[in-house]
């Protein structure tokens, strides 16, 4: 399994190797699409692999194959028996995890997506992962460390997954899109800023995708010259949270592609035609821009309602 531009999790991993001292609880978080569920997959291969080299699984023995074909019996991928974990699902694993394993010498729990999962659950956990048989491991991903206990975080090491940079995400995208042209491939590695997930999703097809990227193109446009009414048109359209504060994430990379060119940077990577337009402005409306956008993304972690925040949000950034 190939990694692209991830050394915030190799790194950690190969010292742990040549340490010979594997952490028995890992915490892996990033925003949706950056590639946790890959990673926590690359951390069981690591702590799996038959042929493993300077910390790094050789992706194609057995035990890595396996791993990443969902077949390996001692790679454990837990299901949620609800919409989040509940502590049912919790408890099933720590008296599976007092079993040996089937075919290794170790075995991995893959918890993955914990958002929303009680502190209940969680504290079903505490015993385990203080003290874990010898060999069992935990992976747990999630958006953030807000998802999880403080009790749980001290027991784990965090590895923070970031976007991979424009070369690593036009790597991907060339290995898994060969018949597809450099000019297909840059607009989602320009779009997303490095998103992998989000990137593979726009070349797959994704109408979500493709409708945020048009909406992120008319509301820049309608910044650039002011048109509070269309940005409020465009946000307006949104009734999904998680697809709102995406598109709000897009328009801060144009505003900071924007900075950029405005300083002569040409390294922006927003595909974005108005990011240009909108170096006209200064540096202190750009900034007051971007802070309003921060603080509509943060806000849509809470109950608010989307429509009164599309409105309040076109006032403020046009003005």
């Amino acid at each position: 399994m190939k990694m692209y531009s991830k050394q915030t999790l190799t790194s950690p991993l190969r010292a742990m190797y040549k340490s010979g001292r594997f952490v028995h609880s890992y915490i892996i978080t990033g925003a949706k699409g950056v590639g946790k569920k890959t990673a926590a997959l690359y951390t069981a291969q690591a702590l799996l692999c038959s042929d493993v080299k300077d910390g790094i699984p050789c992706g194609v023995c057995r035990e890595c194959r396996r791993i990443e074909a969902n077949t390996h019996p001692d790679c454990i991928r837990v299901e949620k028996s609800k919409r989040s974990y509940s502590v049912d699902d919790m408890r099933h694993i720590v008296t599976d995890a007092y079993t040996s394993p089937n075919d290794c010498d170790r075995k991995v729990y893959l918890v993955t997506d914990c958002g929303g999962w009680s502190d209940a659950a969680q504290a079903a956990m505490l015993k385990v992962t203080e003290d874990p048989p010898d060999p069992v491991y935990f992976v747990f991903t999630g958006e953030d460390l807000t998802t999880f206990l403080p009790t749980l975080i001290s027991r784990s090491v965090t590895i923070g997954i970031t976007e991979a940079d424009r070369e690593g995400c036009m790597e991907y995208l060339r290995d898994t899109y060969p018949d597809r042209s450099e000019d297909e491939m840059m607009r989602p590695a320009a779009a997303f800023g490095g998103n992998i997930g989000r990137c593979a999703q726009y070349m797959d097809g994704s109408e979500e995708l493709l409708d945020i990227v048009e909406r992120v193109r008319r509301t820049s446009a309608a910044l650039s010259v002011s048109d509070e009414y269309t940005v409020a048109v465009v946000l307006s359209g949104i009734k999904d949270r998680d697809v709102f504060k995406g598109l709000l994430g897009m328009l801060t990379a144009v505003i900071r592609d924007a900075a950029a060119a405005k300083a002569g940077d040409g390294r922006g990577i927003s595909c974005d035609p108005n990011a240009s337009k909108l170096a006209g402005f200064s540096y202190g409306r750009l900034m007051r821009i971007y802070d309003c956008l921060a603080a509509g993304m943060r806000l849509c972690g809470t109950n608010c309602n989307l429509e009164s925040l599309s409105a309040m949000l076109a006032g403020q950034l046009c003005s």
